[in-house]
């Protein structure tokens, strides 16, 4: 079985234009890419609303195909540089679809109408055919390159357009473009926050793209314009505010092939790149490189389970291919890379790693690379110490292309840094990175949520989720401590981690705000939101996840469980948006393992299936709210694997019911312990499609009276082995 036959990269590609949650749909994007790579070639819809990838599958038409995308984001996006095109017939530089332009925009431009029937969204690779031009289009990637193959019908005259003036969300203010050798082009595309981007420029995200871009075969004629002009002559360089180049070529059956690399430090970067990846190397031979690529990245993780059925391997392996697209690379392969001061560094003992949407991820997508990529996340340790060195005391909350951008809230940096430490990653300045969480709480110009209020109060007056956040961040950092022989630190960080119980209201049984005197917030009710980010009361009054059972202490066990069943029975599952349950945001993902915590694993077995069947699917809404870079997925991969954590950081990770028969994880021969096998299976003894509940698990061999793993029973590999039932048993987990 190849893994990635499975993928399919429709799915989730819904943006928020008919969805009817503001938070919209899935937002992933269908271009081609290798696994966490820079480059993401891939089509662009129509601009507008907060569709974060440039793509959103109810669009009808198509306005060209960038070199790089995000996925999975919302915020209004990024990137979508170095837009090609092309077209056939009367030249039209004028988009009826960009509304960033300065060009006067025309009722019909040059983008052309597609049928999905036509699209194929496969790992690496992307085709689809252009109705109005009767052009087929196919892209595909490496790292760091990407090329686009064009098919124009015989007898007319094959044209390609690029608009080098062209982001999501925003615009370039100025272009640079070099031509020679009558294929060749090279320039620079910059792109400030003053100009959009990321939050509309609201995220303060500024960079330079630079290309080197080469045609198949020398073109006839070529033309640039600025703006609404065309720029008279031929000339070898070209700058200006709106710079849009077509070239064009001879009618012919042979497709116009360009090969893109790209850099965010400078020229040099983008040729040694392009020498490095696309020198040289046909469409196809790229396209089997990506198919190879994602081959073996998938099957770090092998299904065997003949009586699956094909949408369980299609939803699985595609949550795990999203799982692994970011945080994507951001060195060049000669290993330079622009710090967040601006200043271009060099690295040879890890690869710089950027979209770190940090606070979504913490909670399932790093735990799940940990355990199958952890290589890229000492990388991405790494890069997270290089950006609060560089930019800021304390670790990045929501990252992207060096910058903070200020995006939620919390210290997710802290969490992943010490979960990864925590497992026997430490290819990294220990003590450097242990130095920024401790300056992240007691430095001033720490830029923690309300980091001077937390400490004055021993809560944020009128934030529950900035109390209860910190208050997380505050037990790793403990943990931290303690693992570095800080006895000091760790018991400051130990009893500040209690620090939840102080917006515990007894008289409503729930948290709730109050103000720098200590006085309650009027109660409004559990549905209330103020306070609370992307959450209300109902749901954000969970996020205990390092201590249970003091929560559970708070609430009242009966009550507690009460609580947490009308949690979830208020929930439909399959919509985009909930006030009770809301699998589509972060705050609710370790909630249905709370369960066990009150002896009733059974009940988090029944809620997990229930999650997993309702709220994922093969369409376009195959996500039931934003992928959030690879968090919605890396949950579903999780829990289809048989566990998932409460609170990374604590190495424990509660178990549900698998979704197939056995599962083989191939483990880290640097950072795993694999003192018993080099892999890790996970096996059932009944089919679990028929048996949802679990009455026993053996770990090589030695039956557990409990319902959770270590981590060091995951690293040490062997067989782990479910014993299921068709009846809820909860006598085994004592």
């Amino acid at each position: 079985m190849k893994a990635s036959q499975y993928v399919s990269t429709k799915i989730g590609t819904i943006g928020d234009m008919t969805a009817t949650s503001f938070h919209g749909g899935g937002k992933t994007h269908p271009g081609a890419i290798c696994p966490f790579g820079m480059v993401a070639f891939g089509p662009d819809t129509l601009e507008g609303g907060d569709n974060g990838s440039g793509y959103s599958y109810h669009h009808t038409t198509i306005d060209g195909f960038s070199i790089n995308h995000m996925s999975g984001v919302g915020w209004y996006g990024d990137l979508g540089n170095f837009q090609v095109m092309p077209t056939t017939g009367k030249l039209n530089l004028l988009s009826g679809t960009y509304r960033d332009a300065l060009t006067t925009r025309a009722d019909r431009g040059y983008e052309s109408d597609f049928r999905h029937e036509t699209e194929i969204t496969e790992a690496g690779y992307y085709a689809v055919t252009l109705d109005t031009y009767g052009v087929r289009a196919e892209t595909t990637s490496s790292v760091h390159a990407g090329m686009i193959r064009m098919t124009y019908p015989a007898d007319v005259t094959r044209r390609v357009q690029i608009n080098l003036a062209r982001r999501i969300a925003g615009r370039s203010p100025w272009q640079e473009l070099t031509v020679t050798e009558d294929r060749i082009l090279e320039g620079r595309i910059h792109c400030p926050s003053t100009h959009g981007g990321f939050g509309r420029g609201a995220g303060r995200v500024s960079y330079d793209l630079y290309f080197r871009a080469e045609f198949s075969e020398p073109w006839a004629d070529y033309g640039v314009w600025n703006k609404n002009a065309p720029v008279e002559g031929k000339q070898t360089s070209y700058s200006g505010e709106e710079l849009w180049f077509y070239g064009e070529f001879p009618a012919g059956a042979e497709p116009v092939c360009l090969k893109v690399a790209v850099s965010y430090v400078n020229p040099e970067g983008a040729r040694d790149n392009f020498a490095a990846e696309a020198e040289g190397v046909s469409f196809d031979e790229m396209h089997a490189g990506a198919t190879a690529a994602w081959e073996e990245a998938l099957s770090v993780i092998s299904v065997e389970d003949p009586a699956a059925h094909p949408d369980t391997l299609t939803v699985f392996y595609t949550t795990l291919y999203h799982a692994l697209l970011d945080p994507r690379i951001y060195s060049d392969v000669n290993g330079n890379y622009l710090s967040a001061d601006n200043t271009v560094r060099h690295t040879e003992s890890f690869a710089k790693r950027t979209v770190f949407s940090v606070w979504d991820v913490f909670r399932s997508e790093f735990p799940l690379l940990i355990l199958i990529k952890p290589d890229a996340v000492n990388d991405m340790i790494n890069s997270l110490i290089d950006i609060a060195e560089y930019e800021n005391v304390s670790f990045p909350r929501w990252e992207l292309l060096g910058h903070e951008t200020g995006c939620m809230l919390g210290d997710p940096g802290i969490v992943v840094t010490v979960d990864a430490y925590n497992k026997g990653i430490r290819n990294f300045d220990v003590r450097k990175a242990y130095e920024i969480c401790l300056k992240t709480v007691f430095d001033p110009a720490s830029k923690r949520t309300c980091g001077e209020d937390y400490n004055r109060y021993g809560y944020v007056p009128d934030n529950i989720s900035a109390t209860l956040e910190n208050v997380y961040a505050d037990f790793c950092i403990g943990l931290f401590a303690e693992a570095l022989g800080d006895e000091k630190n760790a018991a400051v960080f130990r009893e500040r981690a209690q620090n939840y119980r102080n917006i515990f209201s007894p008289e409503v049984g729930w948290m709730r705000r109050r103000d720098e005197e200590g006085n309650w917030a009027e109660w409004k009710g559990i549905y209330d939101t103020e306070g609370c980010v992307e959450s209300n009361i109902f749901q954000q009054s969970w996020f205990v996840p390092h201590d249970p059972q003091g929560l559970i202490g708070l609430m009242g066990k009966e009550t507690c469980l009460t609580n947490l069943e009308r949690l979830m029975a208020e929930s439909d599952l399959s919509a985009m948006w909930n006030d009770a349950y809301n699998h589509p945001n972060e705050p609710c993902h370790h909630l249905v393992h709370l369960f066990t915590e009150l002896g009733l694993p059974s009940r988090t077995q029944y809620w997990v299936r229930r999650i997993q069947k309702e709220s994922y699917n093969t369409t376009e809404y195959g996500f039931c709210g934003n992928e959030d870079v690879g968090q919605m997925s890396a949950w579903f991969a999780l829990t289809a694997l048989g566990f998932h954590m409460m609170a990374p950081g604590t190495g424990i990770f509660y178990v549900n019911t698998p979704l197939f028969r056995r599962a083989e994880i191939r483990l880290s021969e640097q950072y795993h312990a694999r003192t018993v096998a080099d892999t890790l299976v996970i096996e059932c003894d009944r089919d679990p499609a028929e048996n949802l509940y679990i009455c026993g698990i053996d770990v090589n061999g030695a039956p557990i009276h409990r319902a959770y793993l270590t981590w060091e029973e995951l690293s040490h590999g062997g067989v782990i082995t479910y014993h299921l039932s068709d009846t809820p048993d909860d006598s085994w987990a004592i």
